[in-house]
């Protein structure tokens, strides 16, 4: 990427090493039983120019294979699709989830180091991915979802887990209602932050009280534009 050269910021990475894994692996879709687990992440993937896009988006998790599921009209999909690379990153700073489901500001990253792309600079760890299979659902309409099936080629950690609160909990739900605003009445969602709101207030700290509040006001400055419609 511009401005990275050999004595850049890729050394503030502590690298963890990992074999690529075998690319002969059969995927879930033939065959292989697995336990599924969706884990709530931040992937990072690069648009034409070479600037990273962030998206909170639960993953089918592997150590091997991860999928990642994005509709179909989203940027997350079209740069999988177009690049064939991504990072999945996993971090217990719920605000950056917030800020990667419901806004455009670019965080701070680091280089990838074994596929072009980005580290969140505030992830615990993550998986370097590339795309091995790509299902999309017959005669997809807009909101479609896809299987974009990867194989982990790349690994890494930046810092421990610090571990789980209700607090953290809450903001990750209130953020994935914001972004369901399409789907649900704005009555519902906001009646359902309020009660997540008391969790964060309970339990939480100065980042997860920072998240609530900016989940809040993109629901409520949607539910404006909106009109009160629904």
């Amino acid at each position: 990427m511009p401005g990275w050269g050999p004595g850049d910021q890729r050394r503030q990475l502590r690298r963890e090493a990992r074999p690529a894994p075998d690319p002969a692996a059969r995927s879930p879709r033939r065959g292989v039983v697995w336990t599924i687990v969706i884990l709530e992440t931040v992937v990072t993937t690069l648009d034409e120019q070479g600037e990273p896009h962030f998206a909170a988006m639960g993953v089918v998790w592997g150590e091997e294979t991860i999928i990642i599921r994005p509709y179909t009209n989203t940027r997350t999909f079209r740069h999988l699709h177009k690049h064939g690379e991504a990072v999945v990153n996993v971090t217990d700073d719920v605000l950056l989830f917030a800020k990667s489901a419901l806004t455009h500001e670019r965080l701070e990253c680091e280089p990838a180091l074994r596929v072009h792309g980005v580290v969140l600079r505030g992830a615990c760890h993550w998986r370097e991915v590339q795309v091995r299979e790509i299902a999309v659902p017959p005669a997809a309409a807009s909101a479609s979802r896809a299987d974009v099936i990867t194989r982990v080629v790349g690994a890494g950690t930046l810092r421990p887990f610090v571990g789980l609160c209700r607090a953290k909990h809450a903001v990750v739900e209130a953020s994935i209602l914001a972004s369901r605003l399409r789907f649900l009445p704005f009555p519902e969602i906001l009646a359902e932050i309020g009660r997540l709101e008391a969790l964060v207030e309970k339990t939480g700290g100065p980042r997860e009280r920072e998240a609530l509040l900016l989940i809040r006001s993109h629901v409520e400055r949607r539910a404006g534009n909106a009109g009160g419609r629904r």
